[in-house]
């Protein structure tokens, strides 16, 4: 029987500080379909962060490619690239040929992806159950209505079906590790990540939960609201793996909330403490704060960790109650001190422009942030995320949102506030924030001392002092008073 390529291209545009990561997801849905079809499927990905992407460099790589089924991976502000992408393929590769979209904007736009022609099915939710079907459903001729998670068009290409929603996968257990030979995992240490500076040569980004019991209203909410966890064995496993047999000597684990059990935590790390390996270990999405424990912290010191991020979001309770993210601001001030003081490089997460937020609340939260034991702090402008609570909060007069173009859907986006501040005054704020906090010479010190690489931190400051130099320009030139033009005569005398 003749060997199908299926091609997953992963969408990436560089709107932000985070460069691309291993695009796990897509790994996983690799992995899945080696373990259910066996040869019959031959999956490939292609990422457009690390590869060219450019429209015409993509259709050269379709004809050497020559897939037989293409899956498109984007998000939200890359909705724009993958339409294209998908045109693309249909270019190529014919216009039978299958195309699937999946990842997060599938979950919010499933029937208006589908007004477009060039794509024919889009998995919502979780992908590694509904694709082995959907293919099988393909493959076998049987009626889509039966594949629990997808949209399509019906017989006829106007109407749109919506098959009934797929659980979420309950036994994470059972997934089979990613496939990790298809991509170059060297290629990604290339790319600044949230996390900064790599400690080792190159990382690997591992998940150990699904779903976050939080409920911040500002979250997309991809994995939904109640915690799947892996067994501690399960996670050990695949780290073991990683460490024996690819040589990868830096996790980065990426969960929303890893430190929502403190005895599994504990457990996992008893088991790599035990083992004998030497790691490293980063926290680049952001731990809760508030329920962190002092043994947690201790342990994870004691297996490799050297960076944690904390999501803090506003310093403000007011806002703790609005966002409901509900943080105990008091006891996350703890958590700093013990991480910061365990030696650990100690970042957090705020953002500016919540609705209702005032100045004097944005001050209040840069002051904290300022004067805090944090090693490194991350200022964004707050992001409506298409099916987020607080992205449909906005759709009512004089504040609305337009659906379908979310291309400036991003941290910086010079268009877009959720608050009565202007987008550049927010942008402002964010300048403010960095320089007064990066400019503390005690922060400074500690984080030389904590740094994995004294070269790259000394590369790092002269970034951000340039940066701050820059803004600082910037700012006195928009203060400063334009001359008087109003005596001008017509011709300009």
């Amino acid at each position: 029987m003749k060997k199908r390529t299926l091609l997953f291209i992963r969408t990436f545009k560089l709107l932000s500080a985070g460069g691309p990561v291993p695009p796990l997801g897509l790994l996983y849905l690799a992995s899945v379909i080696r373990d259910h079809f066996g040869p019959l499927y031959e999956p490939r990905i292609y990422d457009t962060g690390v590869n060219p992407s450019s429209i015409e460099e993509i259709k050269t790589s379709l004809q050497q490619l020559s897939p037989t089924i293409v899956g498109l991976s984007t998000m939200s502000c890359e909705a724009d690239l993958m339409h294209r992408i998908a045109a693309a393929v249909k270019e190529v590769c014919g216009s039978e040929i299958p195309v699937i979209v999946g990842g997060p904007h599938s979950k919010v736009e499933k029937e208006r992806l589908l007004g477009d022609v060039n794509i024919d099915y889009v998995v919502i939710g979780e992908g590694e159950r509904t694709i082995v079907e959907l293919l099988e459903a393909l493959q076998r001729g049987t009626p889509l209505s039966g594949v629990a998670g997808i949209a399509f068009r019906k017989e006829g290409g106007s109407e749109v079906a919506l098959t009934a929603p797929r659980p979420p996968i309950e036994d994470l257990d059972a997934l089979p590790l990613p496939a990790w030979d298809l991509v170059d995992l060297k290629q990604y240490a290339r790319y600044p990540n949230w996390n900064g500076e790599l400690k080792e040569g190159f990382y690997v980004p591992v998940v150990t939960t699904r779903g976050c019991p939080f409920h911040c209203f500002y979250c997309h909410n991809v994995f939904g609201k109640k915690i799947r966890a892996r067994s501690p064995e399960s996670v050990f496993s695949e780290i073991e793996h990683l460490y024996r047999n690819l040589g990868v000597r830096e996790i980065h684990i990426i969960d929303d909330v890893f430190n929502f059990n403190p005895a599994r935590a504990l457990k996992l790390c008893s088991m790599i403490e035990d083992s004998g390996m030497h790691l490293s270990f980063a926290f680049p999405n952001g731990l809760r704060a508030d329920i962190m424990t002092a043994d947690v912290i201790k342990a994870l010191k004691r297996i490799g960790t050297y960076k944690i991020h904390y999501g803090f979001e506003t310093a403000t309770p007011r806002l703790q109650r609005l966002i409901r993210k509900n943080l105990d601001i008091p006891k996350a001030v703890q958590t700093i001190n013990m991480t910061a003081d365990a030696g650990i490089i100690t970042g957090a997460y705020f953002m500016f422009g919540f609705p209702s937020e005032t100045r004097q609340e944005i001050r209040t939260t840069i002051d904290f942030a300022v004067r805090s034991k944090l090693d490194v702090a991350y200022f964004f402008k707050v992001t409506p995320y298409p099916g987020s609570e607080l992205f449909n909060s906005l759709e009512e007069p004089g504040r609305t949102v337009e659906s379908g173009d979310y291309g400036d859907y991003h941290f910086y986006s010079t268009a877009r506030s959720c608050s009565d501040i202007p987008p550049q005054e927010l942008n402002g704020f964010i300048l403010e924030a960095q320089q007064r906090f990066f400019s503390r010479p005690v922060r400074l010190w500690r984080s030389y001392k904590k740094s994995p690489h004294k070269l790259d931190f000394f590369k790092k400051l002269v970034h951000i002092f340039a940066v701050m130099i820059q803004a600082y320009i910037i700012r006195k030139l928009a203060q400063a008073p334009k001359s008087d033009t109003s005596g001008e005569n017509a011709d300009g005398t």
